[in-house]
């Protein structure tokens, strides 16, 4: 059994930015960045999507493609989405690593940072989420341990055991392209 895997979510089709997950982001689609970062760091990196392009091209590159049904897309919390992938996994790892396909500046070791949290056991943990600047829950890396996922409650209501800052960032309109690509490293 793994100690945890990573999953991405990337539905097709969001309401400011058609087909979101998968415009080209300084030169493939946005998506696969985190994708490819993840793949560097997991034995398993899952994508889950309702559209064709994404999971096959995430299949393409290494990872493990799950169809998501219609009804867990749409302006819905991620857990229902998470615990939809995990009763996919198989075998059923002890924790997921979700990390957004829309924050495609994620800095690499801060997906390895909610790696080695979650997968702690000297001072194990329950829920690890990044914050932003003004230490608001953001989630662009979201690690929850298997029990927890799915007997969560509320959904709306997240409480982790422990946070990091990131600072990338979330795209949702045209404008935050413009300030993502400002933070790739060239």
């Amino acid at each position: 059994m793994d100690k945890s895997v990573c999953l991405i979510i990337a539905k097709g089709d969001s309401k400011r930015i058609p087909n979101k997950n998968a415009i080209d982001f300084n030169g493939k689609p946005m998506f696969l960045w985190n994708v490819l970062k993840c793949l560097a760091i997991f034995d398993k990196t899952y994508v889950s999507s309702d559209y064709d392009f994404i999971l096959d091209t995430a299949k393409r590159y290494g990872a493990i493609p799950i169809k998501r049904p219609r009804r867990l897309c749409g302006n819905i919390p991620n857990i229902p989405v998470y615990q939809h992938a995990y009763s996919k996994m198989k075998p059923q790892p002890e924790a997921i690593v979700a990390v957004q396909a829309n924050s495609p500046t994620i800095e690499k070791w801060i997906i390895e940072q909610g790696k080695d949290i979650i997968e702690n056991t000297i001072f194990p943990i329950n829920e690890f989420m990044t914050v932003d600047e003004r230490r608001k829950l953001y989630g662009s890396v979201w690690a929850i341990r298997a029990e927890k996922l799915m007997n969560y409650g509320n959904p709306y209501k997240r409480n982790p055991d422990s946070t990091l800052i990131d600072i990338s960032v979330d795209i949702h309109y045209p404008e935050d392209i413009i300030d993502a690509l400002k933070q790739i490293k060239i």
